[in-house]
Formats: structure tokens, sequence, C-alpha cells
């Protein structure tokens, strides 16, 4: 039997499909006691939206560093990964949090399957978060600070920082206007850069990203295991990755969700080569229609009859004298 969830647009219909393969693969990799990808979609929302005080440390401290400022308390509004299994709907795989001064923050994995118009992308899930946030009626000044923090396996800005966080300012002399709404940017991509860096070096962002990085930066994990000073963080982390590993279910929801990226994919692929080959028949087409409606004009200058013109290029009359 297969269990799929599904992504419906108005052109388009994408399945999660949990067969007996994947059932198959996920029981192996608990049996050979592997760790989970963190930087699968499914596998970090449910790291850090689980309710458990592993999850919930985590959260916190993956929060302060980025936004800078100390996190409390967390409450994640949208828990839910796939309820069901069963009912078809496309799991949200964003992270919605209230923090404990009401402030609220919305977290994203984007791989590079998403890259493009990625700064208007943030922009708009600010945008929705913000028109959200107050209800109707409610005054302006009730308005909470909102982050929009985005962890992204592709790079958008062009320096060597990893982490970019950006407000409002006037344009001229970058006087600040608000820090109420916030984007953060967090470019797992420069990683590469961080490798270099001594343990004691690296600070709270870094370290986050390493983490989700880990499983496919083996130098990220060498590095992860030589800090010292954040043993609390490094303990937390490990025995929810652990506990989340010897669980099938979270294997089933990562392999599920890496066939579904590619078949997107390969989707998005095959969908852009058929409109390339059918250009590049239409325009085949169209260049021999007006190499023949050129040669037609060409004999018509030559005296020759119309009927005649009509038989050895196929143009029709009415083109002839256009």
């Amino acid at each position: 039997m297969k269990n799929s969830f599904t992504k419906t647009s108005p052109h388009l219909r994408y399945q999660i499909i949990i067969d007996e393969e994947v059932k198959e693969q996920a029981a192996e990799a608990v049996a050979q006691g592997r760790t989970l990808n963190l930087k699968n979609d499914i596998v970090f929302k449910s790291f850090f939206s689980k309710d458990c005080p592993e999850s919930a440390y985590c959260r916190k401290k993956m929060l302060s560093a980025v936004i800078g400022r100390t996190v409390s308390e967390t409450t994640v509004l949208n828990p839910e990964l796939l309820p069901t299994r069963l009912d078809g709907k496309f799991p949200r795989l964003d992270i919605h949090c209230k923090l404990d001064d009401g402030s609220e923050v919305d977290v994203e994995l984007q791989s590079s399957m998403y890259k493009d118009d990625q700064i208007k992308r943030s922009v708009y899930y600010a945008a929705t978060l913000t028109h959200n946030a107050l209800s109707s009626g409610e005054p302006y000044a009730f308005l909470p600070h909102i982050y929009q923090i985005m962890f992204m396996d592709f790079t958008v800005t062009k320096d060597e920082r990893l982490h970019h966080s950006y407000i409002f300012k006037e344009r001229k002399d970058h006087t600040e206007l608000t820090d109420i709404v916030q984007i953060h940017y967090v470019e797992l991509s420069k990683i590469a850069d961080i490798l270099k860096k001594q343990s004691e070096e690296l600070s709270e962002v870094e370290f986050w990203s390493m983490l989700i990085m880990s499983a496919e930066q083996p130098k990220a994990r060498s590095l992860l295991k030589k800090l010292a000073d954040r043993q609390e963080e490094m303990d937390m982390a490990q025995a929810l990755l652990n506990t989340m590993s010897r669980d099938q279910q979270e294997w089933e929801n990562q392999f599920g969700y890496e066939r579904f990226v590619h078949d997107c994919i390969s989707r998005e692929k095959y969908a852009f080569t058929q409109g390339e080959q059918r250009g590049i028949q239409q325009g085949m087409q169209q260049g021999e229609r007006n190499a023949r409606l050129e040669t037609a004009q060409n004999l018509m200058r030559l005296g020759i009859s119309t009927d005649i013109i009509m038989q050895a290029t196929g143009i029709e009359e009415a083109e002839l004298h256009v």
C-alpha cells in the first residue's frame, strides 16, 4: 500500500509517496545506525519543531544566534509535519514561532531548486508574516517584531559573510527607520570558509550552520567534535538527532521527501527540454516559411505567374502581396 502526500497547483500535482521501497530503505537506515540529514527540509523542521526539551533547547539557541538576542521561550505555531500521512495535504516545511515577548519568527530551509527570485520571495514571506501578526482592528502599536530567517544552500550575496541581516534604513544616509521587520540570510553554501577556522573562532550562527551541514560535510563533523565550549549545545543536538535517527518514520519522511524533490527537478527539466525542443522546431518551421516567402517574392519580381509561384512555394496568394 502506498501513502501519498500531495501538493496541487493550477497546472501540476506533486506527491510525496511512502511506498514499500521507501519503508525498506528506512528500516535499513535504522538497522545500520545511520544519522538523518538535517539539510533535508522535513528533518530540519522535525528537529526544530518537536515538543520535547531537546528540540525546545536547540530551537531557542539557534534563534538566539541568528536574531542576535537571547530567546527564553518559543511556541511553534505550526508543529504539524505529516499529520495523518494519508490525507493528501502537502506538509508545511517552514517553522513559525512566537517568542516569549510576542515576536514572531518564520524559519525556512531553502534549496537551490527555489533560488530564483529569492530576495522577492523572502520579502513576500516577511510581508505576509507582518500582515498576519495583527488581528482586524488591533492598533499598529501592537505590531510585534517580525523575523524572517532563510537558511539557504546557495549564494545570494557577493561577499564571504555567512550571515546577513536586513532592516529598514534611509537610502542616502542609512539612518535606521525601524528594525521591527528583519530578514536574515544564512548562506550555507559558504561553509567552506568556516571550515578553515579554529574551533574557538566559530560564532553561534556558524555552529548551527555546521550542524545542519554535518551530514554532507565530514570536516564539519570533525570540527564540531572539538567545540568544548559548546558542549551543552552539542550534547542536546546530538541526543535529539540520535533519537530521531532511531525512528523509522523519520527516515520514511526523509527518503520520501528526497524522492519528491528528485521527481520535481526531473519534471522541470523534462518540461524545459520539451519546451526548448518545441521552440527549436517552431523556429525551424518559421525560418523555412520565411525562406519560401522570400523566394516567392523574388519570383514575382521576375514576372513569374502567381499560379506557378503558389505551386512551387506553397505560399498563398494573399501572402504574396503583403
